[in-house]
């Protein structure tokens, strides 16, 4: 065990500068690939973002989310909580292709194959970064402004990033063994999105069966933790010291994915061309 994280750790710490040129290379040939280019990276959450306001914001007539006697509208509510998401989701889906869309690499040349999760993960972080300047625009003309909290942002995204590198490990390694793993991620991924507070919060009322239980496994779920922790960095002033347990919890689920992403890729590593 200790053997596939230290392999896991030192290739990818020894080749940073490559996982920099291929996030980089691959972003700039999806942009080259549409005519308008960066703009895609601003409208295609903002169209989503947008979508889901005027589904469950308008249509729905949603009210503002109070916490603790804060007062939150739904829109600005909405966006800083699918910031979050909009990094995670990608991340799984394009984590779980990881190492199959690069077979015409490694079965030509030696190549550091656990880089690879780590190459999505750091070009999805390019576009959360356009997420959040949306997100950070309507928040001002909402009303809210920047303060020191709001650097709290850069723990959670750093969680997010741990979180999906863990899971794209893992996701990468199954993938290659059986393809179908691929399809199901794709099907699974709106349901793990609605077990997450990302369009509405994670509280399902006394009145709703097993309100106890769907409120335990929401907040078992691990993105709940870092979305949560976004809204708490920007309307609520709290870190993740307010809460421990949670914390200790996220941190415990990112370790145990990860190790077992480590074992996966280090016991096929030499196996990956005959696996194609």
């Amino acid at each position: 065990m200790f053997k596939s994280v230290q392999y896991v750790i030192k290739e990818n710490f020894s080749n940073l500068y490559r996982i920099y040129c291929i996030a980089k290379y691959e972003l700039l040939a999806d942009m080259r690939d549409s005519k308008f280019g960066i703009f895609w990276n601003f409208a295609s959450p903002a169209i989503q973002v947008f979508t889901y306001w005027l589904i469950f914001g308008v249509a729905w007539n949603r009210k503002p989310i109070e916490v603790n006697g804060i007062v939150v509208s739904y829109l600005p509510w909405l966006i800083v909580g699918y910031s979050a998401w909009w990094f995670i989701q990608p991340c799984i889906q394009n984590g779980c292709t990881a190492i199959f869309s690069k077979i015409n690499v490694i079965t030509k040349m030696k190549f550091p194959v656990s880089v690879l999760p780590a190459t999505v993960c750091a070009k999805e972080m390019f576009n959360h970064g356009c997420m959040l300047i949306i997100a950070f625009i309507t928040l001002l003309l909402c009303g809210y402004f920047p303060n020191i909290h709001w650097l709290g942002i850069i723990y959670y995204a750093l969680c997010a990033f741990m979180f999906a590198e863990a899971v794209s490990l893992i996701l990468s390694v199954l993938t290659m063994l059986y393809r179908d793993i691929r399809k199901l991620v794709k099907s699974l991924i709106r349901m793990f999105m609605y077990f997450s507070p990302v369009i509405w919060e994670c509280h399902f009322a006394s009145h709703v069966p097993f309100h106890n239980i769907l409120n335990t496994i929401m907040k078992l779920n691990p993105a709940y933790y870092i979305i949560s922790g976004y809204r708490d960095s920007i309307f609520y002033g709290k870190t993740f010291l307010d809460h421990p347990a949670l914390t200790l919890y996220f941190w415990g689920v990112v370790l145990i994915l990860f190790v077992i992403g480590c074992m996966l890729m280090y016991k096929f590593k030499k196996k990956f061309i005959d696996l194609i």
